[in-house]
């Protein structure tokens, strides 16, 4: 076999890992961002709900609650951003 041959399959098989690595790594940043926004719909539904199912005016522990829940979301949707941001960059090559 030729020497450029044998360079150019050795690029090539050394490629399609590299490859792979990073469409799996795109795809945990992915899914980590679905999962933050998941987690933020979820906090914000409990703390909707908590604001609901009593007399919120009245009841300073339901407002308490609430208020974690939606800081507890506000994180989340932070997290989120964050991988959104890191799905954006452009390529290292």
């Amino acid at each position: 076999m030729p020497k450029e041959n044998k360079i150019d399959l050795a690029t090539e098989n050394a490629r399609k890992p590299a490859e792979g690595a990073l469409h799996s790594s795109g795809n945990t940043l992915e899914q980590h961002a679905s999962n933050a926004v998941s987690e933020a719909q979820t906090a914000l539904n409990q703390a909707i709900n908590s604001i609901s199912e009593s007399n919120a005016a009245t009841n300073s522990q339901a407002l308490e609650t609430a208020r974690q829940q939606l800081t507890q979301a506000e994180e989340f949707l932070d997290q989120a951003q964050t991988s959104a941001n890191a799905l954006s960059l452009p390529d290292q090559q």
